[in-house]
């Protein structure tokens, strides 16, 4: 507002010296040049304002949930802010905040308990989860089975059950029911907040494994990792549903978006390697 009423203050110096009929034409001008001012100022906030859908995903996604949303950008010009993390983190973030278009978890409990709060307008399923572990090839002569993971000296990784569903799945479906989980329980060496996190920790090395996501191991940061399927009846396969939020601000655009990723989306995660049958394994 200061420059505004700098120049103001000159006209008013300037039209002190003339007729009245300048007075006029300098105040008509004045007004002009401030309606002028104001109406870009006003274009500018609407273009910076303009929508975009949230996509709250739960970072074990986020290779094909980041190819979903750039080609979904592509195709229509509309733009998609994805954040990743721990499924139960962005759970409670919806709860707290009551904000965000789309919401992706790993585990479909997350997805129930906000449909329960009337706060999932719309689910559908994308395709299944599945857990595997994921062995170091330094460590491919010891681990072949989930047994092997109880022995003296094995080096283990995995998501922290208090912040992502991974976690919480491996603790109640693998460690709580083997026979020697509490041995499984002592070989872990490092919790991870995501997916990403876990396999961070087995690049900083002294990993020998890590139960994760079957998925993880085709992604770059899994690459070389081998892939060790869990036996009945510790297998874990949890299906990956899309929810659309009632806390949309822009629900047409949340509702566009939506379709696109139960359609061309579901197809991405099929070429990534995610398991669509949904069958038994």
């Amino acid at each position: 507002m200061a420059p505004f009423f700098t120049i103001q203050q000159k006209l008013l110096l300037m039209t002190s010296s003339v007729s009245h009929s300048r007075k006029i034409y300098f105040l008509i001008f004045g007004l002009f040049i401030f309606l002028l001012t104001a109406t870009a100022l006003l274009y500018t906030r609407n273009v910076s304002q303009e929508p975009y859908i949230v996509f709250l995903s739960g970072a074990g996604m986020q290779e094909p949930v980041n190819k979903i949303a750039a080609d979904f950008e592509q195709q229509t010009g509309i733009k998609v802010q994805t954040h990743f993390d721990g499924s139960s983190i962005l759970r409670d973030y919806i709860l707290k905040f009551k904000t965000g278009d789309i919401f992706l978890p790993g585990d479909k409990k997350n997805l129930d308990i906000l449909q329960k709060k009337g706060l999932i307008k719309r689910s559908a399923f994308l395709a299944w989860h599945v857990v595997a572990i994921l062995v170091s090839p330094q460590a491919a002569d010891k681990i072949s089975s989930l047994d092997d993971l109880s022995k003296p000296g094995i080096r283990l990784a995995m998501s922290n059950p208090r912040q992502a569903s991974l976690g919480r799945l491996v603790m109640k479906k693998i460690i709580r029911k083997h026979p020697r989980g509490q041995a499984i329980l002592n070989n872990i060496k490092a919790y991870g907040s995501s997916s990403q996190d876990v396999l961070r920790l087995y690049h900083q090395g002294n990993i020998d494994a890590v139960i994760e996501w079957e998925v993880m191991a085709l992604t770059p940061a899994g690459k070389g990792l081998i892939v060790i399927p869990l036996q009945k009846p510790y297998q874990i396969k949890e299906p990956l549903n899309g929810g659309l939020l009632t806390t949309s601000k822009h629900p047409k655009l949340a509702k566009r978006f939506f379709q696109y990723l139960i359609s061309s989306g579901r197809e991405v995660f099929r070429r990534q390697g995610y398991n669509e049958n949904r069958g038994n394994t």
